[in-house]
Order: C-alpha cells, then structure tokens, then sequence
C-alpha cells in the first residue's frame, strides 16, 4: 500500500488542507516544533485504525476547536495497483469509514481496508512500522522472545488469540505450581506431603515381618527404579529419535540441495550498470524528440509562401528596379507639380480670357514695358540710391577732415553722389507722372504696368506657350513612370498596380519590404534549426556510443538482451537465498543433529528404530508393574502388621493426597505442554521470517554505524551487540545515539521482512534526533536504499535534511 495524498477534513491544529505526496516512496515531512507534525502522523493512524476515544486519551484525539469537520481521507494505491480513498470523519468505533474505489468511480465495502491491511492492526504497526521517541528502558527490556512474538503476531493467522491462549496457560500454570513458591496450591500439597510421610514412619511398628516386608519393599523398589532409569534413557532415545524423525525432511532438503556457481557479472553493481545505461539511452532518446520537436516547430514557422518563393526568384531584378525606386519617386513628385502647374496656367488663361481686354497702341505698350522694366530695376536702384547717399556723406566728411588740396577730392566726390541721386530723383517723378497718365488714359485700378501688359490679349499666346511646354515635359515623365511600372508587369500576381502613381510606389515599398523581413525571418529560423541539428547529431552520436555501452555489457556477459539479464539476475538471487536457506537449515538443525541423521539411510530405518524402543519401553513397563503390584502387596501387609491404628488413617490421608496431587501434576503438565505445542506452532509459522529478520538487522546497523558494529545477539534473554573489534556489550551499555540506532535497525528489519507480504508503510517521527552528522547521512542512505520497496514518511524538525534532500522530496509544514 501507498498513500498518495493527505486530505484533512480538521484534525488538530489542520484544517481543509492537502498534502500531496511524491510519486516515489520516500516523503521527507519537514517543520518546526508545533508546525503539526505529530498531529499529521496521528491522523494518518487514525483513518487506517480508528481514532482514539477520550477513555484515557483525550489527548491523542486531536478535535478541532475552530470547525465541526473532524476526521479526513487517505488516496492509497495497493500492491495490485488498485486506487482507493479510504475516508474516515468522527462517529462511534473509532469513526465512521467509507471507502471509494477511484478506478471504478463508486462507493465499495469498506472491509476492503481489512484486506489491504491483513494482520496489521494499531498495536502491531506501532510495534512494527512505527520509529518515534525512544525510551532507553524499551530498548534494554526488548529481548528475543518478545521479538519473536512481534514476529508470531504477523506472521500467524489468528496468532493473537493462540499468543493469549498461551498466556493464560502460562499464568494458569505459575499460579498451580512455581518451583520455588509457597502459595501455590501444588506447592502447598507437597509440603503436606512431606509432613505426613514422616507421621508415617514414626507410627511404624518394629515387627520383624514388618521389616521383612519392607526390606522386599526395598529390593522391589530398587527394581523399580532400575525400569525408571531404563524407561528415561528410553524416553530419551525416543526423543532424539523423534527429533530426528522430524528433522529429517530438512536434512533430505541439505542432501538433494546442489551448491550452483554463480557466473560473474551478474550482481547488484552490474545491475546497477545496465540501469544506469538503460536510463541514460532513455533519457537520450528523450532528448532527440524534444530537439526533433523543435526542428519541426522552427520548420514549420519557416515562411514558403508562393510569394516569398517568387521574389527569390526573381530577387535580382526586383533589387535593381526597387534601386530606381528613389529617382523615380521624384518623377512622381515631379510629374504632380507639373500637373499642378498647367492647371494654373489654364485657369489663369481662362480668367485672363474672361476678363475685359485693353488693346494697347505699340508706342503705349512699348512705353509701359520699360516703365514695368523699371519697376522691376527699381529695387536694385534703391541700393544705388543708398550708395550714392553714403558717398555724398563720405565726401561732406572728407571736405571738413581733410587738409589743404585733399579737400578738393572730397567735395568731387560728393557733388558726383549728390548729381547722380538728383537724376535718380527725376526719373522716378517722371515714372510716377506716366503711371499716373497711362492708368487715366485706360482706367487701369492697378498701379502696376505688368498687370497692364496681362490685359493685352496678345498676352494669351503666351500663357498657351507656357502651357505646351509643360504638357511635353509631363507626357515625357510620364512615359518614364509607366514604362518602370511596365516593368513590374512581371509581378502583378502580388502587386496590382492602377493609375495612382504614388498608391503604386507604396503597394512597391510594402511588397519589398514584407518579403525582405520574411527572408530575414527564413533565414534566422535556418540558423536556429542548423544549431538544433548540431545537438541532435551530438546525441545521436551520444546514442550510438551508449548502444555500444549495451552491447559490449551484453556481450561480456553472453547473453543478447537486458531481460535475459534480470532472467539470469533472478536466478542468481534464488541461487543465493537458496543457499542462505541451506545455511540456515544447517543452523537450525547443528552440526551434531547432521552428524548423528548421517547414520540412518532413511526415515524409515528412524520409524523402525523408533518402534522397537517404544515396544522395549512398553515391555519394561509392564515389568514395572509387576512388581508396583509386588510392592503393593506388601504394603497391605504392612498395614495389616501395624499396631498403630492411627497409621492406617495417615496411609489413607497419604494415598488420598497422592491422588489429589497426581490429579494437580496432570493439570500443570497439561498446561504447560499444550503452551510449549502452541510456542512450536507459531515458531514453525513464522521460521522462513526470523533468519531473514537477524540477517537485515545485522545489516542495517552495520551500515548506521559506519559497519562500527557487526552482530546483534541475544544471550540469556539480553540484547547484545558484537563491536568489530570482537568486544561485545549489553545494549544499556551504549550512547543513547546507538541505541537509537540498534532499535532502529531491528524496527526497519522488521518492517522489510514483513515488507514482503504487507507493504505497509513505515512511519518515522524524528528519529535521528540523537545522531551525529555522519551517521544522520547513513540512515538518510538506508531510508533511499529501503524506500526502493516501501514507502516511507519521514518528519522532522532537523534542517540538516536539506543538505541530503532537494525540495521536491520535502513537504515544508511552515509554509502550511
């Protein structure tokens, strides 16, 4: 069984929670003092046996007090990997439980539970899979047979009931008869006894035929006990006898068992080789599908539309006419200004024509042209008017600065400026009066001669001119627009040119672009999956050399396949315990028992034997009655010869107290037969698990102390442990960290011998409280080296655990 996760329902300080257990079978359960711990384990208890009522513990029942909710649910997987939630709330009997089988999605009988735990019960699994706080006492009280009996109680069916059978008649036959009491009835008649055999012999008489009587009395009762010596030593050959006959089925197993060589290669470490190679072929194989996954993902992302395979196609020429792109840009810019253009012309032309015409004489006209081509030099008459205003100044500056004859230059200066502004002067008052004249003499409204000339209607051939020369200079680019756009006839499957000319040239720049980008896309996706196909040839590579591994492991080893391997394995393994098994038969049996079974050729022979010392017993006992009777007689007449009446009453108080006695003895042997019968019983029972327990045991504390320690032993019902430097100790002699570590390995060894029949769980509640570093590391090891078969939940306040374990193994109670 393996509990999947916790479910609490309220149980304590918990409530609504869950915790959800690793899938593999160790469960670090990790947290402060207080953080739940213990009421975790207690819970989990709870639900597989049954909460504790408040008859005398009121404190191991854990009742919520802030919610009703009181109990929660168990999702176990069993040994035939069947799914159930084992549910358990408060109600009477320990609660009420329901069981859901989650495979088949229903309720189920809840004595399902009773199956998956078979013999386990509260006390057994505290005793068994269940390391918590650990009372020195314990340790030293645990002798063998009481591990024993944890043994018997498991692997018994009804052992319970026959362990308190045999109990009662243990206790039943101490309180008939103790060797050394006093008040035990038994005793107490054989103390009377005694007493009255000595008020017999002082009422004897002292005839001589009483003598005579009993000197025969004495004679016969030496041959009595000559037929009692001979019928022990019979009783003792009988026994050995019986013990042999018994026995010799196991020495029938030593006789036929043929010792097998075990071929090398075949063990735990080449085991473990092939794991690890398998593991990592798996692993490797893993990785080749995630990098094939991802070359797929990246091909698929690769663009191959027939698009973009056209203008690879065709990239050369689209990369010189898009090169044009630019110049012919401006031809549109330009071909639109100059569209512009002859519409203002046109509609200038028309407005002109519109407007009332004035028919100017040619003296008129000529006139107004050189008065518009004055107007037009006036401005650059003004800044001659402004030198010529600087230099009449200059010379002003001269005359009065200048000495003597160099005055003369100054005042020339100055008169030429001032002559040539005062003609300036008069042409433009003489320009002014003919613009005055001209705009009376044809009611011009404008001052300006230019708009005079405009209002000639020979003005219209020239607007016309201007208007045919920039026709042909547009019919001219716009034959070079088309015929670029001609060019682009080639893709007009992804590019649907019109008449909008700078529609077109965005419909050119987008289609370049996208594709541009795509390529770019195309070609970093390449890169990407060059790179993954230099991984993939990496562990492909990798996979070859790990199949090479396989095959040379196989190869050494003669065999083709990895189950012919564990096949093999197998074998080995039985081979090995077959031959623990023969060890432990010649323990069981010894070196004499074997010595002594090699006499007889066959179980028959010992029957044979067997029967001629029972008749031989049977014959010398009835000898022995023969002379009883002889002695009886005898004792009639000495009671007859007894002057004494009083010793004829003792006789009869002696034979009656014989009877009561004999009636006593009978009990006491009955009681204590049957308790050895029923020891014999649940020893046979159990005889396959014991060897296999002391085996584990020495095992694991061999490995919790450094293989410090080397053997547990019992001697004379005490615990003791064997140092590898051959120095033995009683168990209370050690440091409390080592008994902790003795008591450990018998519960672990206990709980993987009975592992193997019930997969139950083991529970450890802060148990290496008291180790030192390296051997808190040792018993981590021996919990990964157990939990390979059982699961294991392990809590503990101990941050150490986070040195050994990564997260994932721990469920942190202070964060809950």
């Amino acid at each position: 069984m393996k509990i999947n996760q916790i479910k609490v329902y309220g149980y304590g300080k918990w409530q609504n929670q869950i915790f959800n257990l690793n899938k593999n079978n160790l469960q670090i359960v990790y947290g402060n003092n207080e953080s739940g711990k213990t009421t975790l384990l207690s819970l989990i208890m709870g639900i597989l046996f049954g909460y504790k009522d408040g008859r005398g513990n009121s404190y191991e029942q854990y009742i919520p007090k802030e919610t009703n909710s009181y109990g929660g649910s168990l999702s176990i997987t069993t040994d035939d990997n069947r799914n159930f939630l084992v549910k358990r709330i408060s109600g009477t009997y320990g609660g009420k439980l329901s069981i859901y089988d989650l495979d088949n999605e229903c309720e189920t009988d809840s004595n399902i539970l009773s199956n998956i735990l078979g013999p386990i019960d509260r006390e057994v699994f505290e005793h068994i899979f269940y390391f918590g706080d650990l009372n020195i006492k314990d340790i030293s009280r645990l002798n063998n047979n009481e591990l024993i009996e944890r043994i018997q109680k498991v692997g018994f069916v009804g052992s319970n009931e026959w362990i308190a059978i045999n109990d009662k008649l243990d206790k039943d036959a101490r309180a008939l008869y103790a060797p050394n009491g006093r008040k035990p009835p038994l005793n107490k008649k054989l103390k009377d006894y005694e007493k009255l055999l000595t008020k017999i012999n002082d009422s004897r008489g002292n005839l001589n035929e009483y003598e005579n009587y009993l000197y025969n009395n004495q004679l016969a009762n030496k041959k009595v006990e000559h037929f009692n010596n001979q019928i022990k030593d019979l009783d003792n050959k009988i026994y050995k006898l019986n013990n042999h006959k018994n026995n010799w089925s196991l020495y029938e197993q030593l006789n036929n068992h043929q010792n097998l060589n075990l071929r090398p290669g075949f063990d735990d470490a080449s085991k473990n080789i092939l794991f690890s190679i398998k593991n990592n072929i798996k692993l490797n194989n893993k990785q080749i599908e995630i990098i094939n996954n991802q070359i797929n993902d990246a091909k698929n992302k690769v663009n191959q539309s027939d698009q973009l395979n056209f203008y690879e196609q065709n990239e050369n020429k689209i990369d010189n006419l898009y090169n044009l792109s630019s110049s012919i840009n401006d031809l549109v810019t330009s071909f639109n200004t100059k569209k512009q253009l002859i519409n203002d012309y046109q509609i200038k032309q028309e407005t002109f024509i519109n407007e009332h015409n004035v028919e100017l004489s040619v003296d008129d006209k000529d006139n107004i042209t050189r008065l518009n081509n004055f107007k037009d030099n006036r401005g650059s008459g003004n800044l001659i008017n402004t030198i010529k205003l600087v230099l009449m100044f200059l010379g002003i500056i001269l005359v009065v600065i200048l000495p003597g004859i160099l005055k003369i230059v100054g005042l020339v200066l100055a008169s030429l400026a001032l002559c040539s502004y005062i003609m300036k002067y008069n042409q433009l008052n003489n320009f002014n009066k003919k613009i005055k004249f001209y705009k009376e003499k044809y009611g011009f409204s404008s001052n300006d001669p230019q708009q005079w000339l405009l209002k000639d209607s020979n003005i219209n051939d020239n607007f016309q001119d201007d208007i045919n020369k920039h026709k042909n200079e547009l019919f001219e680019i716009q034959k070079k627009i088309n015929d670029y756009f001609d060019s682009w006839h080639f893709a007009e499957k992804y590019i649907k040119l019109d008449d909008n000319y700078g529609k077109n040239m965005s419909k050119i720049y987008d289609f370049v672009k996208k594709n541009r980008k795509a390529i770019n896309e195309n070609n970093g996706l390449t890169k990407i999956i060059n790179k993954y196909l230099f991984q993939k040839n990496e562990l492909v590579n990798k996979k070859e050399k790990l199949k090479n591994q396989l095959i040379n492991f196989l190869e050494q080893r003669n065999i083709s396949t990895s189950n012919k391997f564990n096949d093999e394995f197998n074998k080995q393994q039985a081979i090995i315990q077959e031959n623990n098994r023969q060890a432990d038969i010649k323990d069981q049996l010894g070196e004499n028992e074997i010595k002594l079974l090699k006499q007889f050729k066959s179980k028959t022979e010992i029957e044979n034997k067997l029967n001629e010392h029972k008749n031989l017993q049977l014959k010398i006992k009835q000898q022995m009655l023969e002379k009883s009777k002889s002695i009886e007689k005898n004792n009639l007449n000495i009671q007859r010869l007894t002057s004494d009446g009083t010793y004829q009453d003792l006789e009869q108080k002696k034979a009656n107290l014989e009877t009561e006695i004999n009636g006593m003895v009978d009990d006491w042997l009955t009681m204590k037969l049957s308790g050895q019968w029923i020891d014999k019983a649940l020893n046979i029972a159990t005889a396959d698990r014991i060897p296999m327990f002391q085996e584990k045991a020495n095992e694991y504390f061999g490995l919790l102390t450094n293989h410090n320690y080397i053997k547990i032993t019992y001697y004379k019902s005490k615990l003791k442990v064997t140092r590898k430097d051959k120095l033995q100790f009683d168990a209370g002699e050690l440091s409390r960290g080592t008994i902790e570590q003795l008591y450990l390995s018998l519960i672990l060894s206990l709980a993987v011998v009975f592992g193997r029949d019930y997969k139950i769980p083991i529970i450890i509640d802060d148990g290496f409280n008291e180790f030192d570093f390296d051997r808190s590391y040792n018993a981590y090891k021996l919990l990964d080296k157990i939990s390979e078969s059982l699961q294991i939940i392990y809590v503990t306040c101990n941050k150490s655990v986070f040195d050994y374990y990564n997260l994932d193994n721990v469920i942190n109670l202070n964060y809950k």
